[in-house]
């Protein structure tokens, strides 16, 4: 007859299995259970990030969705949902201002295809320049801005490991 699932089961030299009659309490479990994972996951997320190379991220990211379950709801699945949303809305986010960019260049390929002149030149109008200007200063401080949002995601989440606490 298997034990009861709240006795600790141990096993003697022999292989057979000794139940104990303490039920297990709530302290002999170890909330960090998993913590190496999530470490090596923060590790790999700061590299990408830091060094906008996104490949170890994306190898974070990985760790993040096969581990995420196996600490059964604790602190530390809480930092791979943290980790997980982090990569996804950092990717939407630099996306959006890579787009916004890349969109600063359609004034000038606009005035290049609809202008041709007979000796080769193009002229741009100041408003095509203006509006090129502020939709490529725009993208770029959406990327600057996510960036450091990432580096804060992994920074804060760090903190909150160490200290041994749940991330929201």
């Amino acid at each position: 007859m298997p034990p009861p699932p709240d006795y600790a089961t141990m096993r003697d030299q022999g292989g057979r299995s000794l139940v104990s009659t303490q039920p297990v309490s709530a302290s002999s479990v170890d909330p960090a259970q998993g913590r190496d994972a999530a470490w090596i996951a923060y590790v790999l997320h700061g590299i990408g990030y830091l060094t906008v190379m996104m490949w170890p991220a994306l190898i974070g990211l990985v760790i993040n969705y096969v581990k995420r379950g196996d600490a059964h709801g604790g602190l530390v699945d809480s930092h791979h949902d943290w980790l997980i949303r982090t990569f996804w809305y950092g990717l939407l986010w630099n996306l959006l201002s890579v787009c916004t960019l890349l969109w600063s260049a359609w004034p000038v390929i606009h005035a290049v295809i609809r202008n041709p002149t007979a000796s080769g030149e193009w002229v741009l109008a100041w408003s095509t320049i203006f509006s090129m200007i502020g939709l490529a200063t725009l993208g770029a401080i959406g990327m600057l801005l996510t960036w450091f949002w990432l580096l804060y995601r992994v920074i804060r989440g760090s903190i909150q490991l160490v200290n041994l606490q749940s991330v929201p």
